[in-house]
Parts: structure tokens; C-alpha cells; sequence
């Protein structure tokens, strides 16, 4: 009796080989190894498929995992690929390279739920870089004064958010409780959405 035993996530190859039919396979690599299996049968008197998950303690199977990894680094053979390869491809290269760029990126940030809107005035807040007094003066030298226009402090994140009296009823109106700044731009998606509704009744640029 011969026996195959296949990893976790080729399991599909199994359901590819009971699907397949005589004319026009699916995929040229399952119809070949189909054609294989056929040849082998006629050799021998029983020939097993087994799936087997990965990492079960299986001997060899650790080999089989490191030696798929080096065959996978090896020059590949010049075969076309379908579109449909070719985009899951070029995606996977695309967010290796977003995630190498980005290595801050929090998935379970509530950042990702808000609307297009809503990040921009969170990522402006967060970064700095916003049209706020302090920061278009300091930075790019445009306008007379880096202060508020309560005349207090300069016009800050911090500031507009936590301390100017202009917007206290307003910010009062938005949170019933102090919360600290960090909350107000880097909180859960309600805090964010409260964050972002008090920039727009504020009528502050940013």
C-alpha cells in the first residue's frame, strides 16, 4: 500500500482531486499529479491519501515544512499564471511592503472603523501635522502668532481639546467627564467619533 500525507494547507488538493474531471481541469498541477496517482495505482495494490495537519507530532513532518520553505526560496521554473495568481501575488508583495513601511500598524486600532472623514481629522490630531496656530506658524512661518484665539496658549492639540475656554460648553456637551487627550485621539471608536464630531462643531480647522 502506497501512502500520501499532505499538510494543513494543501488539504484543498484533496477536494481538487475528487473534483476533477476528465475535461478541462481546474489546474494544470492537480490534473498532472491526478495523472500520476493513475499511473501509480495501476503499480501498485492500494494507494492512500491522507490529510494531516501541521505541527501534530508527525515524524518528518518538520522536515517536510523546512524543506517546502527552502524549495520555496530555490529560481522557480518560467510558468504563466492565471490573473488570478498574478493579483494574489502582486497584493501579498504590496502588503509586505505597507506593513515594512508602517511597523506602528495596529489592526485592532478603532482608527480603521471610522469613516474616511472622521480619520482625517484623527490623524491630524494624532501627528501634529494639522492647520492649528502653533503649527502653521512654527512650521511653516504663516501667520502672526502662534496663540489661540482666547489668548491664552498657543493653539495646540492639547489645547483646543483640553483647554481653551472658547469650546468648554462644547466640550462639555461632548464629554460629561474629563478625559484625558490620549483617550480623546487614541480612545476606542466612540471616544474617536466624540473627538471628531467636536472638531466639526467647533468650526476649527484642522
Amino acid at each position: 500500500m502506497t501512502r500520501f500525507s499532505l499538510r494543513r494547507r494543501n488539504r484543498w488538493i484533496i477536494a481538487s482531486l475528487q473534483s476533477i474531471g476528465p475535461v478541462n481541469p481546474q489546474n494544470q498541477d492537480v490534473s498532472e499529479l491526478a495523472t500520476a496517482l493513475t499511473t501509480l495505482q495501476q503499480s501498485t495494490e492500494k494507494t492512500v491519501i491522507q490529510w494531516i495537519p501541521s505541527h501534530c507530532n508527525i515524524q518528518g513532518n518538520g522536515e517536510a515544512d523546512r524543506l517546502a520553505k527552502e524549495g520555496g526560496k530555490l529560481p522557480q521554473e518560467n510558468q504563466q499564471v492565471t490573473f488570478g495568481e498574478a493579483k494574489t501575488i502582486v497584493k501579498e508583495k504590496q502588503r509586505k511592503r505597507w506593513l515594512q513601511q508602517h511597523p506602528h500598524y495596529n489592526p485592532r486600532d478603532s482608527y480603521y472603523q471610522l469613516s474616511r472623514k472622521d480619520q482625517v481629522i484623527i490623524v491630524r490630531l494624532r501627528t501634529g501635522h494639522c492647520r492649528l496656530r502653533q503649527h502653521m506658524f512654527s512650521k511653516f512661518h504663516i501667520g502672526d502668532t502662534p496663540v489661540c484665539h482666547c489668548g491664552i496658549a498657543d493653539m495646540t492639540v492639547e489645547h483646543l481639546l483640553q483647554h481653551c475656554p472658547i469650546h468648554q460648553k462644547l466640550r462639555a456637551e461632548i464629554w460629561s467627564a474629563d478625559t484625558p487627550v490620549q483617550e480623546k485621539i487614541f480612545g476606542n471608536l466612540r471616544s474617536l467619533r466624540c473627538t471628531a464630531d467636536f472638531i466639526r462643531s467647533s468650526g476649527v480647522p484642522v
